[in-house]
């Protein structure tokens, strides 16, 4: 019986599929990499931050009329100041800023996108123009001088500059239903 018996054997077939050949094979339409591009502006766009420089008067949210009076008028002499000579800001804030986190760098508060501090100050801020420094703001630490020092981002990178990495995701979103259409 040991002379009849032959061998165990199996042939096989398998497919190789590889995402990345597949990539390779794939082109991207032009009319498509633009059309993203315009859809999508606001990935290629770097937010627009503003470096502030300020003067705070302290006044809690909660203080009587007499005591925001004292701090309102307390800010309005030192705008006075501050508008008499204004080359002077930083001076002026580190001796007159009740903020400890900024006075003794003169007031800077470096560069903040808008929102950063909630509220009146982030509007007056994103309102200003460069050197430009504000009438007295009010906000719940209390009544701010700002001036506006510096302005950057804010712009959109053009479509040459992001052209080859739209059509790579093109090409990879391509492939991948590819791959998934041969996989099935």
């Amino acid at each position: 019986a040991a002379d009849f018996v032959a061998p165990e054997q199996a042939k096989i077939e398998y497919l190789l599929l590889d995402a990345a050949a597949l990539q390779s094979q794939v082109k991207a339409d032009p009319t498509l990499v633009q059309g993203f591009y315009d859809a999508n502006k606001s990935r290629y766009t770097t937010a627009e931050e503003r470096r502030a420089s300020h003067i705070l008067i302290n006044v809690a949210p909660n203080a009587s009329a007499a005591d925001v009076a004292k701090a309102k008028a307390q800010a309005e002499s030192v705008l006075g100041e501050v508008r008499k000579n204004p080359a002077a800001f930083a001076d002026i804030a580190k001796k007159s800023s009740q903020d400890g986190g900024s006075a003794a760098q003169g007031g800077d508060l470096d560069f903040m996108r808008k929102g950063a501090i909630p509220g009146p100050f982030s509007d007056t801020l994103f309102a200003m123009k460069d050197g430009e420094i504000s009438d007295v703001v009010r906000s719940d630490a209390g009544f701010h001088i700002i001036k506006m020092t510096g302005t950057r981002g804010g712009s959109v990178k053009s479509f040459d500059e992001v052209k080859s990495q739209i059509e790579d995701q093109l090409r990879l979103q391509e492939a991948q239903k590819l791959f998934a259409a041969d996989a099935e």
